[in-house]
């Protein structure tokens, strides 16, 4: 008899541990997990656009289209390619953001 209720208690101390563990990993090792991923795309975002810039302003000439337009379009392909979603006003903060670092790197 001793020795089913100390299977019991053992079961049931283990199933409290096995809930907390479940608790403490979904309160504070998702969320920490999930920003990682987010800021990976983020710096992913802003090198892809600083790539485009410099191949933009490398490959066409001032009398062909719009290279902000170019690299818009080509940014947003990439993109979609890759499932992030960002607004257009801060593609267009990245875009302007990149080239003034770069017209600052030739000065």
């Amino acid at each position: 008899m001793n020795g089913v209720f100390m299977n019991d208690v053992l079961f049931e101390i283990l199933k409290a541990v096995v809930v907390l563990a479940v608790i403490l990993i979904t309160r504070y090792a998702v969320p920490y997990l999930k920003q990682i991923v987010d800021n990976s795309k983020y710096e992913w975002v802003m090198k892809m656009v600083d790539v485009a810039v410099k191949a933009a302003e490398q490959t066409i000439k001032d009398g062909e289209k719009d290279k902000k337009t170019i690299v818009t379009k080509f940014i947003k392909s990439q993109l979609i390619q890759k499932n992030i979603s960002i607004s257009d006003e801060q593609l267009d903060n990245l875009i302007e953001s990149a080239v003034y670092a770069m017209n600052e790197a030739k000065s």
